[in-house]
C-alpha cells in the first residue's frame, strides 16, 4: 500500500512539468525519491500515472473528433500507457536489479532510444532530458549534448546525489556546466554578427470540427485569404501558415491564384494537403515566392493512427470515420527549403520530435520553421508538449524555431528557448517578429 501512495505521488509530480502548469521543479523531486528506492513496484505504479496522466489529452483527438465513446478511448489508451511503463519504467529498475543501481540510467536511456525510433517510427514524446529546457543556464548544454544525454545526465546525476557519491555527482556537474558554458558563449557570438529580417507568422484559428466538414472549412476561406493580404501587406521577407491551412488541394491552381498573387508581396510558406498520382495524398509545405512554387517538402513521418494505420491496426479506421480510412504517403526527402540564400527546415507538425529527422533537415538551415495544427487535442496538455519540443530544438540546433499553429499557439522561439513573441490560443489574426538567420550549430 505505501508504494501504491508514493506511487501515485511520484507519478504526479512527473507528469507536472509536461501540463500546462509547467511545475518543473516537483518532477525533480519525484525523481531523486523514485532513484532513491530500486523497487520494481513502485517504478511500475509510478510510470503508469506519469504516462496515464500526461496522454489523457490524446483521448480528446479520438473521442470530440473521431467519434468514439470514452469508454472505448480509453480503452485503446491504456493498454498503450501500460505498454509504455513496462517498457520504460519496469523494465530499467528490473535489470538494474540484476546489475548495479548506476547502471539503471544507462538502462532508461535505452529505454527512451528504443521506443523513439520503434515500432511504427517511434514514440519519441515525454523524454526525461527535455526536463533541461527548464534549467537556467543548463539549458544550453542542449547544444552539445542532444535531449538522449541530457536524460543520461539528470538521471546520473540524481543517482549518484541519493547514493551520496560526491566526487562523480561533482565532475558531472562540472561536465554539465562547462558545456553550457560554451554553447552560451558560441550563440551569443553567432547572434552578434547574424543577419536579421522579418517575418509575419499567420494563426488561422479554423475550429477542428470545421476542418473535418469542406463545406465549413471553405466558410473559413475569404476571411484568412483577407488576413493573409494584410500580412504581406507589410513586406516581410517570409509569411508563414500552418498545417493544412486552406480547404483545398495545392493542385486546384484557380484557389491557389491569390496566394500566388500575394507571393509577389511577400514569400509565402503555406501547409497544404495535395493529392496526385490519381488518390494519393501528401501532407506538404510549400513556399510560394513572385508568382510561382519555390520549393516544397512533403512529410516523412507520418503520425500512426492520424495519417496512417500500421498493421494489424487497420480494423481501426472503422472505428476512427476522421481519418477517412486513407493513409497519407509519405515523402522521400529530407531537406531544408530553397529561398534564394536562405535556408528554412520545415517540419511538420509532430515530426518536431524526431530527433535524427530534424536535425538532418535543419543541417545548413538558418531557420526552422513548424506548420501544425494542434486543433485535435484543443488547449490540453498535448498541445503544451508538442510545443515543449519546439523549445528543445531551438537549443540544441542554436537556431530560432517558427512555430505555426492553426489552433495556438503560434509564435518565434529563440535559440535560447525562450519565446520571442506569441499569439494565443484560437485567436485568428497575425505577429510580425524580427528573427536571425543562424546557420549552424554552436
Amino acid at each position: 500500500m505505501r508504494d501504491f501512495f508514493k506511487g501515485l505521488l511520484v507519478g504526479f509530480c512527473l507528469y507536472l512539468p509536461f501540463s500546462h502548469m509547467a511545475v518543473w521543479y516537483f518532477s525533480l523531486l519525484g525523481l531523486y525519491i523514485l532513484l532513491k528506492d530500486i523497487n520494481v513496484r513502485f517504478w511500475t505504479i509510478s510510470g503508469f500515472v506519469f504516462f496515464l496522466l500526461s496522454l489523457k489529452c490524446a483521448t480528446i483527438a479520438v473521442t470530440q473528433y473521431g467519434g468514439i465513446s470514452w469508454p472505448l478511448a480509453y480503452a485503446l489508451v491504456v493498454p498503450f500507457v501500460l505498454f509504455l511503463t513496462l517498457f520504460q519504467f519496469t523494465l530499467p529498475v528490473y535489470l538494474t536489479k540484476k546489475s548495479h543501481v548506476l547502471l539503471l540510467p544507462i538502462f532508461y536511456l535505452f529505454a527512451e532510444l528504443i521506443r523513439s525510433y520503434h515500432p511504427y517510427g517511434g514514440f519519441p514524446w515525454l523524454i526525461v532530458g527535455t526536463l533541461t529546457v527548464y534549467f537556467p543556464f543548463l539549458k544550453h548544454s542542449l547544444s552539445l549534448f542532444n535531449v538522449y544525454f541530457q536524460s543520461f545526465f539528470l538521471l546520473m546525476f540524481l543517482t549518484l546525489l541519493a547514493r551520496r557519491r560526491w566526487m562523480w555527482m561533482t565532475l558531472l556537474l562540472s561536465v554539465w556546466v562547462l558545456s553550457a558554458f560554451y554553447g552560451y558563449t558560441q550563440l551569443e557570438k553567432k547572434m552578434t554578427s547574424a543577419k536579421e529580417i522579418l517575418v509575419a507568422l499567420v494563426q488561422t484559428a479554423v475550429p477542428q470540427q470545421d476542418k473535418l466538414r469542406k463545406d465549413l472549412f471553405y466558410q473559413h476561406t475569404d476571411s484568412i485569404l483577407d488576413l493573409l493580404q494584410q500580412a504581406v501587406s507589410k513586406k516581410p521577407d517570409l509569411t508563414v501558415l500552418p498545417e493544412s491551412a486552406l480547404p483545398f488541394f495545392f493542385s486546384e491552381e484557380d484557389m491557389m491564384e491569390p496566394l500566388y498573387r500575394m507571393s509577389y508581396l511577400s514569400p509565402i510558406l503555406v501547409g497544404l494537403v495535395d493529392i496526385r498520382e490519381g488518390t494519393k495524398p501528401y501532407n506538404s509545405a510549400y513556399l510560394l515566392a513572385n508568382g510561382r512554387l519555390v520549393d516544397h517538402y512533403d512529410k516523412v513521418k507520418l503520425m500512426p493512427i492520424g495519417e496512417f494505420l500500421p498493421e494489424p491496426f487497420g480494423f481501426l479506421k472503422r472505428l476512427f470515420p476522421a481519418i477517412s480510412g486513407i493513409d497519407y504517403v509519405p515523402g522521400d526527402q529530407i531537406r531544408p527549403l530553397r529561398l534564394g540564400d536562405i535556408r528554412i527546415a520545415t517540419p511538420i507538425c509532430f515530426e518536431i520530435a524526431h530527433m535524427s529527422l530534424v536535425h538532418k533537415m535543419a543541417d545548413g538551415a538558418h531557420l526552422v520553421a513548424v506548420l501544425t495544427n494542434d486543433g485535435w487535442f484543443n488547449n490540453s496538455d498535448c498541445s503544451y508538449q508538442h510545443l515543449l519540443w519546439a523549445k528543445v530544438r531551438a537549443l540544441e540546433l542554436g537556431k530560432y524555431v517558427l512555430w505555426v499553429n492553426n489552433s495556438g499557439d503560434t509564435g518565434a522561439i529563440a535559440p535560447d528557448g525562450s519565446i520571442v513573441k506569441r499569439l494565443g490560443y484560437m485567436h485568428r489574426g497575425f505577429i510580425y517578429v524580427r528573427v536571425k538567420l543562424l546557420a549552424n550549430r554552436p
